[in-house]
């Protein structure tokens, strides 16, 4: 099948996507531009048309991930919710995300250590991940205030929390025992027994 010019239309989602399931499949050391492009149907030229490296498309493909969930987080974290209902929204929220968007999901939690050996790229990437363990404190901060939750190590328990939610993206199956609200749930009720004052 013939490559499509630079100047055809491929939109920058597509683009984005395709780079994370290269990333996912390959790793981000092993993936070339020519792997990302043929995914998309473009030649290694046009899609340096569109993005002058991999890096480039490393902290494109992040930045989708982490503007969905924060997106996301911040609608539930501003809503009237009881903070044990806000935190059970969170996980369904992060794991439908991870879901979703699968590639994405991967490419944040497992490519993102290759970024953070860069310095040039490393701030807005870290910003975004403390914007949403803020988001995730701010819950269990909020709980605690009210009498809800008990006294913890906050970061620890969030650190804790996102971790397990990070890790369904590694072992989900879409033909599972469970599904993904049920997952999330289950996650939810067994950290928010870790929260129940005692």
């Amino acid at each position: 099948m013939a490559r499509k010019p630079a100047e055809q239309t491929v939109h920058r989602e597509e683009i984005v996507r395709a780079a994370a399931e290269v990333f996912h499949h390959k790793g981000y050391r092993g993936a070339t531009m020519s792997d990302i492009a043929a995914t998309v149907n473009l030649t290694a030229g046009s899609l340096y048309h569109h993005f002058p490296s991999k890096e480039e498309l490393l902290i494109a493909v992040l930045d989708a991930g982490m503007t969905q969930i924060i997106a996301a987080t911040q609608a539930i974290v501003q809503s009237d919710a009881p903070p044990a209902d806000k935190l059970r929204a969170i996980a369904r929220a992060h794991i439908s995300g991870i879901i979703t968007h699968h590639h994405i999901a991967v490419a944040v939690i497992f490519e993102s250590r290759a970024l953070l050996e860069k310095p040039g790229v490393r701030a807005p990437y870290v910003r975004q991940r403390d914007t949403l363990e803020r988001l995730y404190r701010q819950v269990v901060e909020e709980g605690i205030a009210a009498g809800a939750f008990r006294a913890l190590d906050v970061g620890i328990f969030v650190k804790a929390f996102f971790g397990a939610l990070n890790w369904v993206s590694v072992w989900y199956r879409e033909d599972g025992r469970l599904s993904e609200r049920e997952i999330a749930d289950e996650i939810a009720n067994t950290f928010l027994a870790a929260l129940t004052k005692v």
